[in-house]
């Protein structure tokens, strides 16, 4: 499976996400989900989902939500007793990172409110747990069409650069055709054109 970018700055990323929910709801009292909706629009949302290296390990929390609110924040310090809302953020950035989905889409499948719901029990679990139930609520995408979209090529663009006919492509990611029975070539192909392993096309 691809991610945006490596599992090593994912801790940074979760602990800025949240604070930034922390200190949006908390501290500002913004509606979350009013607040949500902003951040999944902003460009500091888009630049972590590009993996952007400032906006990875570079920009503090306050500074982010400064960029989404357009204003200085007078709040720097995230509190110790983790919120719920820190945790709803924590876990949202885990899961736009591990189910390579914008946030906006996340958002558009399961309110900011509600996952803060799930605080209870959830927050002493692993993070997975939540994500597998979100994961739910979305269909199931071919790993084709996830690496593709990841890659931020059109299935067009990805049949001139592979050579496989465009009709092919549209066929493996509906599932109209088992891309596993696809000829050596054509996986070897598509995983060239998208620089990832034959394995992670049959993922």
């Amino acid at each position: 499976m691809i991610n945006a970018y490596n599992k090593l700055y994912l801790n940074s990323v979760m602990h800025n996400v949240g604070g930034i929910f922390d200190i949006a709801v908390n501290a500002e009292q913004l509606d979350a989900d009013d607040f949500a909706e902003m951040f999944a629009e902003s460009q500091v949302a888009k630049e972590i989902e590009a993996a952007a290296p400032n906006y990875l390990v570079g920009k503090s929390s306050t500074e982010m939500l400064s960029e989404i609110l357009d204003k200085e924040s007078q709040y720097v310090t995230i509190p110790m007793n983790r919120s719920p809302e820190y945790w709803g953020g924590w876990v949202l950035a885990y899961t736009q990172w591990s189910l390579r989905k914008s946030f906006k889409e996340i958002l558009s499948a399961i309110s900011f409110s509600r996952i803060v719901s799930l605080y209870n029990p959830y927050h002493e679990a692993d993070e997975g747990k939540t994500v597998d139930l979100i994961r739910k609520l979305f269909p199931t995408e071919s790993a084709l069409k996830r690496i593709r979209t990841t890659r931020k090529l059109s299935q067009t663009q990805l049949a001139e650069i592979s050579g496989v006919k465009l009709r092919s492509i549209q066929c493996y990611e509906q599932g109209d055709t088992d891309i596993a029975k696809a000829q050596g070539e054509t996986l070897h192909a598509l995983a060239t054109a998208l620089d990832c392993s034959i394995e992670d096309l049959l993922g």
